[in-house]
């Protein structure tokens, strides 16, 4: 059990180890990370390990082909994401745009038949409920599933183009290069064996039911995984883990004691969706994205009151320091005065002999006055 190792090397044998098993599976997670442009952040607990080994073993068997069923958000498409990165092989995922329809899907399916049939790459069709547009969708994946064939896929210049590719390698396979039925089986074959198709299905509703019956090789043709409510356990894992990253400016004891009570709430919760089921009939989801979205909304909250703790200590601050520097300012002003009240005394007794002066003055000049 090495992260890394080559295909030959890698054997089919009883995990005793989980603290190895985890320790290899956060290597190959974080090499993911480094060569995908969209970074994953996963956390293994018992039942992540559990799922992403059942993965990596149904694509990694000859014509393996998966039906993941759990409601959004349990990890179906990450998990099978980083189990395809496990085994070297190139998970595919159509992207819906505007205007997507049935003949998009069929070019899309093109390149998954160049990739597994003609350069005989190993592929993953990474394929969820939410991406059927029309239902034909279905019908070309179980047609698939069943015999690996679409009919009228290729057009005829473009059949010809996949069979005078394929011809080489027909040829030594021991397929005459005049049988073209026969070069056409051969890269039938070849993308049955190269391409394993994953579908992630959620089973809220009648639609999972209908399309099960409508198309039998989704059942028929696939090995069901179901993606359950996460138990306690992971429910901690998931808490201690997001709370881990974070300072929060407490002790872990504290942190350990946050992470049961996100743990209480979701499970109450829970218990309380059964019980009005139970009562009124009507069904309320708690899926693992609530409870994600239950932990974020908490640090998000708590960012914001600290920011706001932070404003108003700020402010606090400021303004001790300007009753500070105006403290200093009227001292100095103090000091000020009190060296120039000596000059100021002066200064006023000078001004009082200058009026007396002036009264005299005033006195003379109004008895010049009279006399002219």
């Amino acid at each position: 059990m090495k992260a890394g190792a080559e295909s030959k090397d890698r054997v089919y044998e009883d995990i005793k180890d989980n603290a190895k098993l985890v320790k290899v599976l956060n290597d190959y997670l974080d090499d993911y990370n480094m060569s995908c442009p969209k970074e994953m952040k996963l956390v293994f607990f018992l039942d992540a390990i559990q799922h992403v080994s059942r993965i990596a073993r149904m694509v990694r068997q000859p014509r393996g082909n998966a039906l993941l069923v759990g409601v959004g958000g349990t990890g179906k498409q990450s998990l099978t994401r980083l189990a395809c990165h496990m085994a070297g092989y190139t998970c595919i995922q159509i992207e819906l745009t505007r205007g997507y329809n049935h003949d998009s899907f069929h070019e899309d399916l093109k390149l998954l038949y160049q990739s597994a049939g003609v350069e005989g790459n190993n592929t993953v069709f990474l394929f969820t409920d939410t991406q059927i547009v029309v239902e034909e969708f279905l019908e070309d994946i179980n047609n698939i599933l069943n015999s690996g064939e679409i009919s009228n896929l290729f057009p005829a210049e473009e059949f010809e183009a996949v069979i005078n590719a394929v011809r080489p390698k027909a040829k030594e396979a021991g397929v005459s290069e005049s049988d073209r039925d026969g070069i056409y089986d051969y890269f039938i074959n070849r993308v049955r064996d190269n391409l394993h198709i994953v579908l992630c299905m959620s089973p809220v509703g009648d639609n999972f039911r209908a399309r099960c019956r409508m198309f039998p090789s989704i059942v028929n043709c696939c090995t069901i995984d179901w993606f359950t409510q996460w138990p306690k356990e992971a429910l901690l894992s998931v808490s201690n883990e997001f709370f881990a990253d974070v300072d929060i400016g407490v002790t872990d004891e504290v942190k350990s004691a946050l992470s049961v009570f996100c743990e209480v709430i979701h499970t109450s919760v829970s218990n309380m969706s059964d019980r009005f089921f139970a009562e009124l009939r009507r069904n309320v989801y708690t899926t693992p994205t609530s409870y994600l979205e239950l932990i974020n909304l908490y640090l998000s909250m708590l960012n914001d009151k600290r920011k706001q703790l932070m404003a108003s200590r700020d402010r606090v601050a400021n303004g001790l320091q300007k009753l500070l520097e105006t403290n200093d300012l009227v001292a100095k002003m103090e000091v000020e005065l009190t060296a120039l009240g000596p000059e100021l005394k002066k200064k006023s007794e000078d001004t009082d002999i200058l009026m007396v002066k002036l009264e005299k003055d005033q006195i003379e000049a109004d008895k010049v006055r009279a006399v002219v």
